[in-house]
């Protein structure tokens, strides 16, 4: 089974940095399953990232990019109506948990539901792990994931501190 692990921004700025404990060991749990994490465009851009060329980019996450654990993600398929769905969706179920205005709902949030429904759709991926520290997300993959076609085939996982700092390889065996 073919597994692809997506991070949120919040993942990354929860590490508190790539000069912090919590960034050496979510990336040593990751390269030690010979593992990548996913990030859509979207996040790429929160991090610091930029639309080109990606190898110039001033991100601080640059060299974990260079390092090859962490992937952008192909630009999603807009055209494609799964995606677009259910990414409308994502902003539907968000703006209702967080009682805010769908056009206040951060794209980033969306593109994650998004990347996960195109993986799966493309067959890149039998099952997605989605990481990410905002909880109306992770619930919008949770539930709607399912609801268009993908039951039994996402996994949120709330990244909170506790969680990067007992993180092992073992998160990412699954590969």
């Amino acid at each position: 089974m073919t597994w692809a692990y997506v991070a949120d921004t919040g993942v990354f700025v929860r590490c508190g940095g790539p000069g912090g404990e919590k960034y050496r060991r979510l990336r040593s749990a990751v390269r030690g399953a010979g593992a990548s994490l996913l990030v859509p465009r979207r996040v790429y851009l929160e991090l610091g990232g930029s639309d080109e060329p990606y190898p110039s980019s001033e991100s601080p996450w640059q060299a974990g990019i260079d390092d090859g654990w962490i992937v952008v993600a192909d630009e999603l398929e807009y055209a494609n109506p799964l995606v677009s769905g259910i990414m409308d969706a994502a902003r539907r179920f968000i703006a209702n948990e967080t009682g805010r205005p769908e056009d206040r709902i951060e794209k980033a949030d969306t593109a994650l539901v998004g990347l996960t429904a195109q993986l799966l759709d493309d067959g890149d991926a039998e099952r997605v792990v989605l990481l990410t520290t905002d909880k109306p997300a992770g619930r919008a993959a949770e539930t709607l994931v399912p609801e268009y076609g993908f039951p039994d085939q996402i996994e949120y996982r709330y990244v909170s501190e506790a969680y990067l700092e007992r993180l092992t390889a073992a998160e990412f065996s699954a590969c």
